[in-house]
C-alpha cells in the first residue's frame, strides 16, 4: 500500500511539473557538434526575462518568453498548424527581419525595423532566434517535429529548425 502511494505521488508531481512552463535557464547542445555533450548555448535566468549566450563567442542577448499569438505567428510562419503552438514555451531575442535580404544585408534598411516594430506591436512578438520546448503530443502534430528525440529545439533564420537537447 506505501508504495503504491509512493507511485502516485511520483506520477502526480510528474504531471505538475510537466505543465508548468519551461525555465529555459540551462545548458543546449545539438547534434552537429564534434563532442555530443559540447555546450552550444548557455540560457540565464535574469528575474523576468533571460539572457542567451553563445558559447563559441560569447555573443548574448536578452530573451523574452513568447506570449500566445507570438507563438502562433512563428508557427504560422513556420507552415506549422497554429493550434499545435498551445501547448508550447518558447523564448526568442532579436528583432524579426522582414525578409532574408534584410538579413543578410550590412544595414538593414529602416523598411526592416519599421516591419519589425509593427509586428512586435501586433503582439508577433517572435524575433530572430526562438529556441521552445514542445512536448511530444504538439510536436507530433507540426509533423517533422514529431520525429526529433528531444522536446527542444532551436530556430535562427539561415540554419532553420535544429533539435537541441538540454544537458544540465
Amino acid at each position: 500500500m506505501r508504495r503504491w502511494r509512493l507511485l502516485c505521488l511520483l506520477a502526480s508531481a510528474s504531471f505538475a511539473r510537466a505543465s508548468e512552463p519551461a525555465t529555459f535557464a540551462g545548458h543546449y547542445g545539438h547534434g552537429a557538434t564534434h563532442d555530443a555533450d559540447e555546450v552550444v548555448w548557455t540560457v540565464e535566468a535574469l528575474g523576468g526575462h533571460w539572457r542567451i549566450v553563445r558559447t563559441a563567442d560569447g555573443e548574448a542577448h536578452d530573451a523574452h518568453r513568447l506570449q500566445a499569438r507570438g507563438r502562433e505567428a512563428f508557427w504560422t510562419r513556420m507552415g506549422w498548424p497554429a493550434d499545435s503552438s498551445t501547448d508550447a514555451d518558447c523564448m526568442s531575442w532579436g528583432q524579426k527581419p522582414a525578409s532574408l535580404d534584410d538579413l543578410l544585408a550590412d544595414t538593414p534598411p529602416a523598411a526592416a525595423a519599421a516591419a519589425a516594430a509593427a509586428a512586435a506591436a501586433a503582439g508577433e512578438d517572435y524575433g530572430l532566434g526562438v529556441l521552445c520546448r514542445v512536448p511530444l503530443a504538439a510536436r507530433i502534430k507540426t509533423g517533422w517535429l514529431g520525429g526529433q528525440a528531444s522536446d527542444w529545439f532551436y530556430y535562427d533564420p539561415i540554419a532553420g529548425v535544429m533539435e537541441l537537447k538540454r544537458l544540465r
